[in-house]
């Protein structure tokens, strides 16, 4: 038997790319693609940043690795590298791995598709996949159980490339349930999510009716703080409100699940913020929930009971109690800066030029890009991206204001020809520092907002909206959806991981690079009340810039000649 006629099933099954790569060499050597194939496993090498050797051929170990793999870090076009990883993971599978196919091509059955096509197209879209499982596998809607379920959800962690495929399958079953409520004739079947592991409070219920009435009223006392009161609490925003109210049933959750304390005896915020019990809960947290370590969110749930203690309760002794505490935790988190350590990170690789100077290009490049194709949806909403960034990069604003900017109201135009501006103002109630805040738009930001307007911003939407970035029925646009969706775009784009947030670390970072003694021109261009909180988290920032220009001094004189002194030899 000659090595071609070899069966393929007895071939042992590929540990690692490199292995996978020697099968199309070895036992299929004169594949038609062979080539090819060597190409996009070496260009998915090079995303991933590892050997063909220490790249593992399973499902499981690999997802996590492309998931941080990307386009920019191959050193090819987004398109380039889908096409080429595609055609890798087809390679993978035939040379025997079990992988799940990305794109499933089956066609959901007639009687599937008649009950997703009565639920809301979100709906439907989301529960495609699962629909097209169960066609695969002969399960119709009447024959549908807990087994089907079991079955997907085994296909989606042991064969599946989906980056996080648990939070894929507890999506699909709430978009079940929702069909089970609202779609006539939707099959019922008795199955739960699995619960996220990330997720631990008790729901309110669970404690006594008078915690859950005083935390309304003192949330509610925060809103509205007597200006008058001898000791007058610093007024909150709802969206802080919001925060605090998880973080208070968070808290009460890790004080019971301690098992020092019963819910039942957690009866007012007295209870919670007993210097005893705030150690209990923070040790809790520490040891069950942050691996035994002192982190950043231990300081924040101790500030909070502090807050609780001083303002609400009117308990100055236990106040400060809790404040001896809150400086053991500061000595023991050993942060002096503003800035989180994961932060710090994620602005290190503008240290490098090239990088910056990508993100900058990014808007006007995918600006062109879309005008030299059909204007259709997709390239529409990949400009709205390019203009958020570019918005972002110019005028760093917070994700909150980002989202919500309107035509006319926040974004305002004066002017005709040359002489005309537009800015972008918020009033003092919008604002997190109560102060109103205005910027103007420089003209590269100008051009790319007016071709979003004239040309793409109709196509992402089916009617008249207020918003510069309204969601397709014209509402505002989910915040938390549309800053996962922008960073996507630019790490697909550039291999940069950012978030909205960091873009305000990132001007800072870039500016004192620029002029390392303009923390007060850093201080306006964020909104900062005080040069303090600006000192607190970017004074680190002038460090690197400040040893350069010592280097350019120390350059200049040496390279001054030294006159010699008169009578000097």
């Amino acid at each position: 038997m000659t090595q071609l006629e070899i069966p393929f099933p007895e071939l042992s099954t590929p540990k690692t790319l490199a292995d996978a790569l020697a099968f199309y060499h070895d036992a299929n050597s004169d594949h038609p693609r062979r080539s090819a194939i060597r190409s996009a496993f070496n260009a998915m090498a090079r995303g991933i940043g590892l050997p063909l050797d220490q790249i593992p051929a399973d499902a499981v170990r690999l997802r996590t690795m492309l998931a941080k793999a990307s386009a920019a870090r191959a050193g090819i076009k987004p398109s380039s590298w889908k096409s080429l990883k595609s055609l890798a993971l087809r390679a993978l599978a035939d040379a025997g791995v079990e992988l799940a196919s990305g794109r499933d091509t089956t066609a959901i059955s007639p009687a599937w598709r008649a009950l997703i096509d009565r639920a809301e197209q979100r709906v439907g879209i989301g529960l495609g996949r699962f629909a097209k499982f169960l066609t695969r596998t002969g399960v119709e809607p009447d024959a549908v159980s807990a087994k089907a379920f079991a079955a997907w959800r085994g296909e989606l962690l042991d064969t599946s490339l989906r980056a996080k495929p648990d939070t894929s399958y507890r999506q699909m079953v709430r978009l079940w349930k929702a069909c089970e409520r609202k779609v006539p004739g939707w099959p019922a079947v008795e199955i739960e999510s699995p619960e996220d592991p990330r997720r631990f409070s008790l729901p309110w219920e669970a404690f006594p009716e008078s915690l859950r009435n005083e935390v309304n009223a003192f949330l509610v006392s925060r809103l509205h703080p007597d200006p008058l009161s001898p000791d007058p609490a610093p007024k909150v925003r709802p969206a802080t409100n919001k925060g605090r109210e998880k973080n208070l049933r968070a808290f009460a959750s890790a004080l019971v699940l301690s098992g020092e304390v019963v819910a039942a005896d957690v009866t007012s915020l007295a209870v919670l913020t007993k210097p005893v019990n705030v150690r209990m809960a923070l040790g809790y947290l520490r040891n069950e929930r942050f691996d035994k370590e002192v982190r950043p969110q231990l300081l924040n749930h101790a500030e909070l009971m502090k807050t609780v203690a001083k303002h609400w309760e009117k308990d100055l002794p236990k106040s400060e109690q809790i404040g001896l505490l809150i400086k053991s935790l500061k000595g023991a988190i050993g942060q002096s800066s503003g800035m989180t350590q994961k932060n710090r990170e994620r602005l290190a690789p503008f240290n490098d030029q090239n990088n910056v100077k990508r993100l900058l290009e990014l808007p006007q490049r995918t600006l062109e890009q879309a005008a030299d194709g059909p204007p259709n949806h997709r390239a529409a909403v990949r400009v709205m991206y390019a203009l958020q960034v570019a918005i972002l990069l110019a005028v760093p604003l917070r994700a909150k204001n980002l989202t919500a900017l309107k035509l006319g109201e926040n974004v305002i135009e004066s002017g005709k020809g040359k002489t005309r501006e537009v800015r972008l103002f918020l009033s003092r109630e919008e604002t997190k520092t109560h102060t109103d805040f205005t910027a103007v738009l420089p003209a590269r930001v100008v051009a790319l907002l007016d071709a979003w307007q004239g040309v793409w911003r109709p196509l992402v939407l089916n009617g008249p909206s207020p918003y510069l970035f309204p969601n397709a029925s014209g509402e505002l646009r989910s915040r938390g959806s549309l800053s996962s969706r922008v960073c996507r775009f630019v790490e697909r784009e550039t291999g940069l991981k950012m978030h909205l947030h960091l873009f305000r670390h990132l001007s800072a970072k870039l500016y004192l690079r620029f002029d390392p003694g303009g923390l007060e021109t850093v201080r306006q261009l964020l909104g900062h009340t005080t040069i303090k909180t600006t000192l607190k988290a970017y004074a680190d920032f002038q460090t690197e810039p400040a040893f350069l220009r010592l280097e350019e001094a120390l350059l200049g004189l040496y390279e001054t000649p030294v006159k010699s002194r008169k009578g000097g030899r």
